[in-house]
């Protein structure tokens, strides 16, 4: 068995200045790839949060509004503006009772998997 191998002629062999300068490069590269995916995602996740908070927003305004709605309604109805929202209260404060006993078998679950969808989906 021979001790240090011998390269054939013709047959070029690269450099260790060129392995090297490869790696670097290829190194470099990565980082750089590795740099842009992290922005893309930031990004992602930056303009989601954005247009999330102004659904959000527009549905708690729309809430709000329906519910003093409601409540003048019922006042008017009942000839009392107390009496109308004190029922439009006592509607919310069942449906927290409700939500409640439900969150932990129910709405947890869902929103943990909604959360979860929606930050590692794939790109279109």
């Amino acid at each position: 068995m021979p001790e240090s191998y011998e390269p054939k002629e013709g047959i070029p062999q690269p450099e260790k200045q060129d392995l090297i300068a490869l790696l670097k490069e290829y190194l470099t590269t990565r980082m750089e790839l590795g740099r842009l995916t992290l922005i893309e995602r930031l990004v992602v996740i930056i303009a989601n949060v954005a247009t999330d908070a102004f659904v959000v927003v527009a549905m708690i305004l729309t809430f709000l509004f329906g519910s003093m709605t409601l409540g003048f309604y019922l006042g008017e109805q009942l000839q009392s503006t107390a009496a109308g929202f004190g029922i439009v209260s006592l509607i919310y404060f069942g449906l927290a009772l409700i939500m409640y006993f439900i969150k932990d078998k129910y709405v947890e679950k869902y929103l943990i998997n909604f959360m979860v969808k929606k930050i590692f989906r794939k790109k279109k």
